[in-house]
């Protein structure tokens, strides 16, 4: 779990953001840590998708990828809606 997550009791506290669109068509960066934190942020299931988007990140699965096809990717895997 990021350091930057806080443990409330049996949930996570975070700050949830809304979606930069600007950032739909640009690449998703796996080398930086802030960008798995941003888009699992994202979603209320912070954890699974971080550690979704660290096993997609570890088999190249994502490299290349838009930020937009990255949360189409969740969408399809995990079922969860593409963030407003």
């Amino acid at each position: 779990m990021p350091k930057s997550w806080e443990r409330v009791g049996r949930k996570i506290k975070t700050n949830n953001m809304a979606r930069d669109k600007a950032k739909d068509d640009k690449y998703f960066n796996c080398e930086q840590e802030h960008e798995r934190k941003y888009v699992s942020g994202l979603y209320v299931q912070q954890t699974t998708v971080y550690n979704f988007l660290v096993s997609k990140c570890n088999t190249n699965e994502i490299k290349n990828s838009t930020h937009l096809e990255v949360y189409t990717l969740i969408r399809q895997k995990l079922g969860y809606p593409i963030p407003i």
